[in-house]
């Protein structure tokens, strides 16, 4: 039997207690803050805030690299010479790492990259059904956990709400007339995940909190999610009486106990200070 070991990229924003339960290795990807580069993961993302509030500057993050990832590859080798590595990849339409991830394969055997064309806590949530599906098939093939990832990605969807367009301005993904408007008339729009995209959506009107309840109420809504996967959360900086209020608005939707995830730097320096997001795997339909 087979002993399979997953890794992933920090983007990932998977937690210690996921990490430590189902022995995830996690490759780290970086951020840079005028000349310094730093790992993902090594500072808080009150940092790259601050940073931005002193300079104007966002910080600029970029992938894993071929030897990043060359060198998690060969210590997991080291400890577990038999061991196939299958590797759930960041999307690969907004990075690197997919790519720095092959380039360091092709030294060595038993790895296998799959694109989970997911990021954040959509990325932890297709990482985390992998890792149960398993353990439930000890037996399995490396094709048939490709296959499974393959599919459990198309049913997985990502909805951020930004607390603030300032962020995505500053990175270029909003133009300043739409700042101004949305600012103007109050309107929160959605960034969801798209075949691997960040792409904007429907957008909310009024106060963060009755644009926090409504777009929760349009994802329970839109798909059959299964409870087990649900999860929010958000970027540092969001509130307690925001995380109250989005469980508290599940509850009345019939899901309780939704998990949790904390977004690290790399979504942190996109979406800003006090954004939410919401993240879930549909049910199958038969």
């Amino acid at each position: 039997m087979k002993k399979y070991i997953i890794t992933t990229e920090s983007g990932s924003d998977i937690s210690p207690h996921l990490v430590e339960r189902y022995g995830i290795h996690v490759i780290p990807m970086h951020v840079t803050m005028g000349s310094e580069t730093y790992d993902d993961g090594d500072f808080d993302a009150e940092d790259l805030y601050r940073y931005y509030e002193e300079t104007g500057k966002l910080p600029k993050t970029s992938g894993t690299t071929p030897q990043d990832c060359t060198v998690a590859f060969e210590s997991i080798f080291n400890k577990h010479p038999d061991a196939h590595i299958i590797h759930i990849a960041y999307s690969a339409v907004t990075t690197v790492s997919y790519n720095s991830c092959v380039i360091a394969a092709r030294e060595l055997e038993n790895i296998h990259i799959v694109d989970s064309k997911s990021l954040s806590g959509g990325l932890t949530a297709i990482v985390v059904a992998t890792a149960k599906f398993i353990e439930a098939n000890p037996a399995i093939t490396p094709e048939e956990i490709i296959t499974f990832v393959e599919k459990i990605r198309e049913k997985t969807h990502c909805l951020f709400l930004p607390n603030s367009l300032l962020y995505l301005k500053a990175g270029g993904r909003v133009s300043n007339a739409a700042f101004l408007g949305a600012s103007l008339l109050r309107l929160h729009p959605t960034i969801i995940l798209e075949n691997g995209y960040l792409v904007a959506s429907k957008k909310y009107r009024g106060s963060f909190d009755r644009c926090l309840k409504n777009a929760i109420k349009d994802f329970v809504t839109n798909f059959n999610i299964d409870p087990e996967t649900l999860t929010i959360g958000g970027t540092a900086g969001l509130s307690d009486a925001h995380k109250q209020l989005g469980e508290a608005t599940l509850n009345r939707y019939g899901y309780q106990d939704p998990q949790w995830f904390l977004a690290g730097t790399v979504i942190s320096s996109h979406g800003g200070p006090g954004a939410f997001g919401i993240i879930g795997i549909e049910k199958d339909s038969f």
